[in-house]
């Protein structure tokens, strides 16, 4: 039986969509709220290829899959009718994730709904190009006309898009978020940017900016419109709060974002401008280096505009640009990284995802190998910036410049950096440049910016039958027998064979060398896999889940490699037992069905992290 049709029998044999009051999950079980517990088929739902047991228990219903409880948890939102990012789940606190981790997130969730929209923009917008670039078509032709608005529009409208993704993160009215993207790109106000008129509100002058194609003033927008929203929603009666909500928000939003947010990215714009000829006058190597290696960044916050002008001029007046000769390898670099993470994952879908990015990014079009890749993981989008730098260094370096005209930034804009009088060392280094951007990045991604843990669990787990394993005590505390667990999942070896331990305090040990299989979000456990293949669970406590992270700190992450007696995490010993909850933390190899024999050692005895607690027979 596959998990979508576990699924759908768990939910009939539950009592249905309309008994189900809520579902979440945890390691290995969905963790079930009912109207009704008696219209539960247990003895149905247990006989079920693919659950291991049922268990009724602090007010749910939990129906117990295994560690890939997550899989048949997708399938039973999709079969309720919901989306995951709308169900109900524990949701760790974030005060331990940094600042850039955040951002990241953020963006990258902003983003996932129109993934494939970007992809397949990016792709048609490449293709254009091409076809231009080869003679095929004429940009004057009404066919090239047609799509290459089809093309463009997700590009040109990106804060209504943006807007709408980013209301339902910021959990505010999606239209409303919308309307205020479009105001940002509303067709008068881009006139009067691109023909420099001046424009003012109740006497405060507007500094305008050309927010299209731009992502992060929209979603500093809506992020203030949902706090505004939430501070109006108290203060005017619910009657009224249809329309006058609404219209307070445009009211004040719209002018806040243009008359706050256009002057600080444009001065902020302006100074990198100015920084960047102020270093290209002193050192051309040391500029494109700098310029190269945040140029991406700067793109993503719309900080870039203020260069277009520079652009222009150099090419009006000098007849050349060799600003844009040392951005024009930030491409490759992100191409690149997307290239080493579509060779080394074995996951379809990302894979998928990644050929995608890389035929767009040849083509001169980068996001959808920055947002849908290479920002999300975020160590991609670091190597692609690090290769960017050095890429842009020897193009400063060599004097590479752009002749006439605008490049399309993929392979087919290479022809513009050849100076008319004739091949030189400017445009062989400008070559240079491209290849070593391109090849820095794939090879930093590939070997430190990237690991696919389908790729690493597989390896692993492939040599588990050639050692024997000993295993340490994770935590200092007393060794019980499994089957003392005051939890029938536990103690009855449904999870595998292993031990428990009575913690005498907070601190959770790495009992092996080996590597972080999973973090579970609300922090009260932690899958481990050894050098050798032993797969570990460390499930502190019994039903702290519901403590949703409270009480709980994890110092590692997923596919993080640890030796023995690393910290892993610590959590408040009693502060949990204060509230009501047993600590009994089972100590479970998740994989022995697959082992000869998981042998107990020190039972009964109180251990400290350096004493073994078991040994697995291959």
């Amino acid at each position: 039986m596959n998990n979508s049709d576990l699924a759908k029998e768990v939910v009939k044999l539950v009592g249905g969509k309309e008994n189900i009051l809520s579902v979440i999950h945890c390691v290995t079980r969905l963790r079930f709220k009912l109207r009704d517990e008696n219209l539960a088929e247990t003895e149905k739902i247990k006989a079920l290829k693919g659950v291991m047991t049922v268990v009724k228990s602090g007010g749910q219903y939990q129906v117990v899959i295994g560690d890939h409880v997550s899989y048949v948890y997708d399938e039973v939102i999709r079969v309720l009718g919901i989306k995951p990012d709308d169900a109900p789940q524990d949701n760790p606190e974030q005060e331990h994730k940094s600042i850039f981790n955040k951002f990241v997130e953020l963006i990258s969730g902003i983003f996932m709904p129109v993934l494939g929209l970007l992809a397949a923009s990016g792709i048609l917008k490449g293709f254009l190009t091409a076809a231009v670039t080869m003679g095929l078509i004429n940009t004057s032709a009404g066919v090239y006309e047609v799509l290459y608005a089809a093309s463009d529009a997700l590009f040109y409208f990106m804060p209504i898009i943006l807007g709408f993704s980013a209301g339902k993160v910021f959990k505010t009215n999606q239209y409303l978020s919308a309307a205020v993207g479009a105001a940002l790109v509303y067709p008068t106000l881009v006139d009067m940017y691109s023909s420099g008129a001046h424009l003012t509100f109740l006497h405060i002058p507007v500094i305008l900016m050309n927010y299209t194609m731009s992502v992060i003033p929209v979603i500093l927008a809506i992020y203030f419109m949902s706090k505004l929203e939430k501070v109006l929603v108290k203060f005017i009666p619910k009657s009224l709060q249809l329309i006058f909500v609404p219209l307070l928000l445009l009211l004040i939003v719209v002018p806040v974002s243009l008359i706050i947010i256009g002057p600080v990215s444009t001065y902020a714009s302006q100074l990198l401008a100015k920084g960047a000829l102020g270093l290209y006058s002193l050192s051309p190597m040391i500029a494109g280096f700098f310029l190269a290696g945040v140029w991406q960044v700067a793109v993503m916050f719309g900080l870039h505009w203020a260069f277009i002008p520079i652009f222009i001029n150099n090419i009006s007046v000098l007849g050349y640009d060799p600003i844009n000769a040392m951005l024009y390898c930030t491409v490759f670099a992100q191409t690149g990284a997307v290239m080493a993470v579509m060779l080394k994952t074995r996951n379809q879908e990302l894979r998928s995802l990644s050929i995608t990015a890389t035929i767009s990014g040849f083509l001169g079009i980068t996001e959808p190998a920055i947002y849908g890749v290479n920002l999300p993981y975020k160590k991609p989008f670091i190597m692609a910036c690090v290769g960017s730098a050095f890429g842009g260094a020897i193009a400063g370096m060599s004097a590479a410049k752009m002749f006439g005209g605008f490049a399309s930034g993929g392979i087919f804009g290479i022809p513009m950096f050849i100076n008319p009088d004739g091949i030189g060392w400017d445009f062989w280094g400008f070559l240079i440049s491209l290849v070593v951007a391109f090849s820095l990045a794939l090879i930093l991604t590939y070997f430190f910016g990237f690991k696919d843990k389908v790729e690493e669990v597989v390896i692993q787990t492939g040599e588990k039958a050639t050692l024997d394993e000993t295993i340490y005590s994770p935590l200092q505390g007393e060794i019980i027998a499994l089957n003392d667990v005051k939890d029938e999942v536990f103690s009855a070896g449904i999870m595998g064979a292993g031990v428990a331990i009575l913690p005498a305090s907070g601190e959770i040990r790495a009992p092996f060398d080996g590597t972080v299989l999973s973090v579970f979000q609300t922090k009260h456990a932690i899958g481990l896999i050894s050098k050798q293949g032993v797969e570990l669970l460390i499930h502190v406590g019994l039903d702290t889940v519901n403590l949703n992270g409270q009480f709980f700190d994890i110092e590692v992450s997923e596919s993080e490699e640890i030796k023995k007696g690393d910290l892993l995490g610590t959590f408040e010993l009693d502060t949990i037992k204060k509230a009501g909850y047993d600590i009994t933390t089972p100590i479970i190899v998740t994989n022995s069905a697959t082992l000869a024999d998981v042998i107990t050692v020190n039972l009964g005895k109180h251990v400290d992290n350096n004493q073994k607690i078991l040994e697995a027979k291959a």
